[in-house]
C-alpha cells in the first residue's frame, strides 16, 4: 500500500525550545504526571468526518480539498481512506478514533446493500486497529446529510423514515461493537421541528426518546458495555 503523507514524519516530543513546526513541544506522551502518562491523560482521538472526509465547503461554495485518496470507485475511495486513515493516526501517535456509518463507506441505493459495503469497510478497519494498534472511542450514525432526514430522524414527521433511522442506529451500533467502541453517540443534527405550524412537540420528544431507549436496549443485547452520549 501506497504512503499517503509521504512529507509527513511521525511526530516526536522534542521540547519547548524546538523549532521544528512538526513536533511536540509540550505534549509528551511517556511522560508521568500524578500516576498517569499524558497519553493516559490525555486520549486524543481523530474524527474521522472532518480529518478524512470534510473538503472545505461552506454554503457559498464547493470542496475546496481533494478527498479521493487517489481513487474515483466510491469504495476504492472508501478501502484507500482507511489506509490512510491509520497511517495518519500513527504518524500523529493518536491511539482513538470516531466515525460516522457515512464517514467510512458510501450509502447506496438500498440499505441492504449499504450495511453490505460497511460490512467490507469495517473488515478493513479492523483489520489496521490490529495492526497499529488504534481503538475506536465512539461511533455514531450520520442521522442528518441525506434529504431524508430534512425534519429530523427520531423526531420526524414520517414514520418510513423513523423506520429507517432506527435501522441505520442498529447497523451503527453493531460497527461500533464489531471495532470495540468505547462508547456510542446519538448525534441529533437535524431533530426538532421545521416550523410551529407543522410540529407536535411532544410526539417528537416522546419518538426521539423511544428510538434512544430501543437503541440502548438493542446495544446491550448485543454485548456494548460503553457509555451512551447524546
Amino acid at each position: 500500500m501506497k504512503e499517503f503523507y509521504p512529507n509527513v514524519p511521525t511526530i516526536t516530543y522534542e521540547g519547548s525550545k524546538t523549532s521544528n513546526m512538526l513536533a511536540f513541544r509540550y505534549y509528551n506522551p511517556d511522560e508521568v504526571i500524578a500516576g498517569k502518562t499524558m497519553r493516559e491523560h490525555l486520549r486524543f482521538a481523530m474524527s474521522y468526518w472532518h480529518t478524512m472526509v470534510a473538503e472545505g465547503t461552506d454554503m457559498f461554495g464547493v470542496g475546496t480539498v481533494d478527498k479521493s485518496y487517489g481513487a474515483h470507485d466510491p469504495m476504492e475511495q472508501a478501502r484507500n481512506k482507511v489506509h490512510a486513515s491509520f497511517e495518519l493516526m500513527n504518524k500523529l501517535g493518536l491511539d482513538f478514533y470516531c466515525f460516522h456509518d457515512r464517514d467510512i463507506a458510501p450509502e447506496a441505493d438500498h440499505l441492504a446493500e449499504t450495511n453490505r459495503r460497511l460490512d467490507e469497510i469495517t473488515d478493513l478497519m479492523l483489520e489496521q486497529q490490529k495492526k497499529y494498534n488504534k481503538k475506536v472511542l465512539w461511533g455514531t450514525a450520520n442521522l442528518f446529510t441525506n434529504p431524508r432526514y430534512r425534519h429530523g430522524a427520531g423526531t420526524a414527521c414520517s414514520a418510513d423514515v423513523f423506520a429507517f433511522a432506527a435501522a441505520q442506529v442498529k447497523k451503527a451500533l453493531e460497527l461500533t461493537v464489531k471495532l470495540g467502541g468505547e462508547g456510542y453517540v446519538f448525534w441529533g443534527g437535524r431533530e426538532g421541528y421545521e416550523t410551529l405550524l407543522n410540529t407536535d412537540m411532544k410526539l417528537e420528544r416522546d419518538n426521539v426518546a423511544r428510538l434512544m431507549r430501543m437503541a440502548v436496549d438493542y446495544g446491550r443485547s448485543i454485548g456494548f458495555t460503553g457509555d451512551f452520549y447524546v
